[in-house]
């Protein structure tokens, strides 16, 4: 998958949003009529001494999503997002020309998709969820029979990791002053994470470039 170079999250920053990951949009491929399927579920990940481990998470059984295991299945994690009003670039208040916009972030997992149907793993797999977002909760106090029959409700489903490519659209190609422009305006409209992100990743960038652009001019100058 292509890139660009500006818009790149380093591969550390993509790993580590990815080990913290909660709800994502299991994305594959029906095998028969090579349809394209996607559910929105709670996902953990499971690390390995080797490569980038697993995502697992279940379907309930009736969605056969679970036997869409043939192609590459395709994880996707998604962060903060807004929409960028031209107005809040004091570029453009000064007379440049711009077009609105949209800031995003995203972590595309790509892998092996394996379906898991034994109890021993779903009972499992069920606690580990459990332990990950809701560890108050005892599962014990249900009934036997009540989990049991949870269990043969669902089935699990583990993306044995391929691949990770983040990306992050945070007005890098802007001026530091466009840049600052639009973290104060998320910060006024209450967007202060993709802010901070903002300052984080963008405003560093366009500061380099802006140091290059201008040593290269002063170069110049005395030649």
């Amino acid at each position: 998958m292509y890139v660009p170079a500006h818009n790149a999250m380093p591969l550390d920053e993509a790993t580590a949003i990815l080990e913290q990951v909660r709800l994502a949009d299991l994305v594959t491929v029906d095998p028969a009529t090579l349809a394209p399927a996607s559910t929105p579920l709670p996902m953990i990940h499971r690390p390995s001494a080797d490569g980038f481990g697993s995502l697992e998470a279940h379907l309930a059984r009736p969605n056969r999503q679970w036997e869409h295991t043939e192609h590459p299945a395709l994880v996707i994690l998604r962060g903060g997002d807004a929409y960028v009003n031209p107005t809040w670039y004091p570029t453009y208040r000064d007379g440049a020309n711009a077009v609105p916009t949209w800031n995003y972030e995203v972590v595309q997992v790509t892998g092996r998709l394996v379906a898991h149907d034994d109890v021993e793993w779903l009972d499992g797999h069920v606690r580990r969820l459990s332990e990950r977002f809701d560890p108050e909760f005892d599962l014990d106090r249900n009934e036997a029979r009540v989990n049991a029959g949870m269990l043969r409700a669902i089935v699990g489903v583990e993306l044995i990791i391929d691949g990770v490519v983040g990306k992050s659209k945070l007005s890098q190609n802007r001026s530091t002053a466009d840049i600052v422009g639009v973290a104060e305006a998320l910060d006024a409209d209450a967007r202060g994470d993709l802010a901070d992100r903002m300052r984080e990743v963008s405003l560093p960038h366009a500061q380099a470039r802006e140091a290059a652009v201008h040593n290269a001019q002063q170069r110049r100058s005395h030649h």
